[in-house]
């Protein structure tokens, strides 16, 4: 699957974000986002969801993103939720099922995927991001860096084409930021693409492409 900005530009209260921003990503390609605080990182992220609310007053967004020639913000659910899946800086504004294992299936079973399908994609989620010992584990009970890793692992089990990763290492131990590194690389291995926003020059060093972001203006290479 391919994605494309075409002329992206958003404004809040008449501020400029980012400004006539195009690019496209390919399958199996990690491309990073990069910048100093407020340059739009997240807000991009949200937009190239179909996260962005749009409607609400004091927001400007124009140009087109798409998943295959298709507009995001025209997919239904279930086709969103198979083309981009979404990981934020902090996992507790994600999880929200009482049991590890319950998180991980939650969205499979809203789109009605069979149950041997669930079962097979949370194992599988669970051992990629190696915390199959927390299966029958309290989301409560978990330190922060697991949240994380169960935060990456239930936007596995809904098989997405892209994952959009935002500042997922800035929270966790060195251990894990490793941990989370291998789990992006398998992902662009195994013919997905990633959209990586991160302030850690050592994130950056997986990535195939970074488009710097500043008050408005883009750049890259």
């Amino acid at each position: 699957m391919k994605l494309t900005a075409d002329k992206l530009s958003l404004s809040f209260d008449g501020v400029k974000i980012f400004d006539n921003l195009s690019f496209a990503l390919c399958e199996g390609e990690i491309l990073a986002l990069a910048g100093s605080n407020g340059c739009g990182k997240s807000s991009l992220a949200l937009c190239l969801s179909g996260l962005l609310e749009r409607d609400v007053e004091g927001v400007e967004f124009h140009g087109k993103i798409a998943y295959d020639g298709k507009n995001v913000y025209k997919m239904s659910a279930a086709e969103r939720c198979g083309a981009v899946g979404i990981i934020f800086q902090n996992p507790d504004n994600q999880l929200f099922s009482p049991l590890v294992a319950e998180e991980l299936a939650f969205a499979p079973e809203n789109l009605a995927v069979p149950h041997d399908e669930i079962v097979k994609r949370v194992n599988d989620a669970l051992e990629l991001c190696q915390i199959v010992h927390l299966k029958d584990a309290r989301t409560t009970n978990l330190s922060g860096g697991e949240k994380q890793l169960v935060a990456i692992a239930a936007a596995l089990t809904m098989k997405p084409k892209v994952l959009i990763a935002d500042e997922i290492t800035s929270r966790i131990d060195a251990d894990r930021k490793d941990i989370v590194r291998g789990i992006l690389k398998k992902f662009a291995a195994d013919g997905g693409s990633v959209i990586m926003i991160s302030h850690n020059p050592s994130d950056l060093l997986i990535a195939d492409r970074i488009i710097y972001m500043d008050k408005g203006k883009n750049y890259g290479y």
